[in-house]
């Protein structure tokens, strides 16, 4: 039996025991062991040097336990072999090499390699650390606490570089999970009280796969200051980030800055009718949701009685002006109702003729001939718009973007609910003509 190292969490009330030994010659060791090299130069006035030339693993092994969360939680490092050079108090020692090679329950391969020297005045890392295919079930404890849900299937790979220099830190933590899948939702009052189950959905893509980076960053000269705790807080904003603006996360998935703004498709006031812009915009946000399949859109109609009122007034008139032409047309079965700048005051002027409410009369009581824009304001001063024409504009907007959406995606994963009468919530700078989108 190859002998093994146990660690146990800092939690658990028992204190573990520590032994450190050093030697002037290189030491004599088991099959698994660890060969130190060291020296002791002799002490200055102001405090004790300290030399180790070499540090030498061959087939050890680490068993970890955190007695801290129930069930515990178990990790074993097997397999480790690798070396350190040589690091010591003095401030002029050149990092050393690291390379260590293993393995997370004999299964998931682990390699770690860089520069270090901890015993330096002020402390120095640069580690490139990679783990590949790590089981994601035996972090059940931990995601049954914090998240409040069982972990049933998935692995991790992690590439992570931390550096720390001068007391500053700096890292890059790539994740990569494949088919994380979560069980049946577990009491836990330490559980995060967001979606965790949409965050999950919003970062999965269609193979099953998270592929994420979180960067992290502190001072060692911050009191507060814990890499455990940055590192928890960078994924706790990620899960935030995924859930309060989810559109956002979406875009900059795709392409795009991560400041484009899928959630919500602008009108023109008193219009239905989609542009390209939105078009384009509606393109990209297909594009996300078919490789987010776990998703799905409820579709918001929007109208702001603000400026709506004014331009389903307008719309009016303007409809007016088409059916001036339209009758100029006759019977013919394409006509094209599209009125040029140059026709539109000679259409204006007829449908102002046409139309029913008291006009300005002239002495003998004949309609005033009026310049185009005193008859168009009149025309829309007269449009009658009601609660239930701004209910049917917001209708109409929330339909025609289901359409367009239902060309490019599932129509089972889309559904248009009651419409929004007025403004109120809209926090962002985008039109509050609009029709707004909510993933679930």
């Amino acid at each position: 039996m190859q002998p093994t190292e146990e660690r146990r969490s800092l939690t658990q009330s028992e204190p573990a025991s520590a032994s450190a030994a050093a030697a002037s010659a290189p030491v004599a060791a088991p099959a698994s062991a660890v060969t130190v090299t060291a020296s002791a130069p002799a002490p200055k006035a102001g405090g004790a040097d300290l030399r180790v030339d070499a540090i030498t693993l061959q087939d050890g092994n680490i068993r970890f336990t955190d007695n801290f969360v129930k069930p515990n939680y178990t990790a074993n490092l097997t397999a480790i072999g690798g070396s350190i050079g040589t690091i010591s108090t003095a401030a002029n020692q050149t990092p050393a090499d690291v390379t260590l090679r293993g393995s997370v329950d004999g299964t998931a391969p682990v390699d770690i390699h860089g520069k270090v020297n901890p015993l330096a005045p002020t402390a120095f890392v640069d580690l490139t650390a990679k783990a590949d295919g790590v089981e994601l079930t035996n972090l059940t404890p931990y995601s049954a606490k914090y998240a409040g849900y069982p972990i049933t299937k998935g692995k991790l790979t992690m590439d992570l570089h931390y550096l720390l220099d001068q007391g500053k830190l700096t890292a890059d933590n790539h994740i990569f999970i494949d088919q994380l899948t979560f069980g049946d939702r577990v009491e836990s009052k330490d559980a995060t009280n967001l979606p965790v189950r949409l965050a999950v959905a919003l970062l999965k893509n269609s193979r099953g796969e998270i592929d994420v980076r979180v960067p992290v960053s502190g001072s060692l000269d911050d009191p507060q200051f814990s890499i455990g705790g940055v590192i928890l807080r960078a994924f706790v904003n990620l899960i935030a980030r995924a859930v309060t603006a989810p559109f956002s996360l979406l875009a900059s998935a795709f392409g795009g800055s991560g400041g484009e703004e899928l959630g919500y498709i602008e009108f023109d006031p008193g219009t239905s009718d989609i542009s390209q812009a939105s078009f384009a915009k509606l393109d990209k946000l297909a594009t996300a949701l078919k490789d987010r399949p776990a998703l799905k859109v409820d579709i918001v109609g929007r109208v702001d009685p603000e400026f709506d009122r004014d331009g389903l007034r307008r719309e009016a008139v303007n409809r007016q002006i088409r059916e001036q032409k339209l009758k100029d047309a006759g019977d013919a079965a394409e006509a094209d109702t599209t009125v040029k700048p140059e026709e539109e005051n000679k259409y204006l002027e007829r449908a102002y003729k046409a139309a029913k409410f008291p006009k300005p009369r002239n002495v003998i009581g004949l309609a005033k001939s009026l310049p185009p824009d005193e008859m168009r304001k009149l025309m829309e001063t007269n449009v009658q718009v009601t609660d239930a024409d701004l209910r049917e504009l917001a209708q109409r907007r929330a339909n025609a973007v289901h359409v367009a959406l239902a060309e490019r995606v599932d129509p089972g994963r889309l559904f248009v609910v009651a419409p929004k009468l007025t403004a109120e919530g809209i926090k962002d700078k985008g039109k509050t003509t609009r029709v707004d989108f909510s993933l679930k």
